[in-house]
């Protein structure tokens, strides 16, 4: 696509947007699903500890602090 005017930036914006959020809700029901499968009654210290485990081996140390804010920003 041609950016060419703010409207064209905008439209490309709502494509982003909506591709987002369509990936995080699959990402949001598969997570549901897979806790369901293991343990309905999983509890939030192992929660931490699965999320714990794949910042450290799939996203590194530099990701950390990112993902702390995000998560304190969105459970406020």
């Amino acid at each position: 696509m041609d950016i060419k005017t703010s409207k064209d930036l905008k439209e490309v914006n709502d494509t982003i947007n909506h591709i987002n959020l369509r990936k995080q809700m699959i990402l949001t029901r598969t997570l549901v699903s897979a806790i369901n499968e293991v343990d309905e009654n999983l509890t939030h210290k192992e929660l931490a500890d699965s999320v714990a485990f794949i910042l450290y081996e799939y996203y590194g140390k530099n990701n950390y602090n990112d993902f702390i804010d995000v998560l304190k920003n969105k459970i406020k």
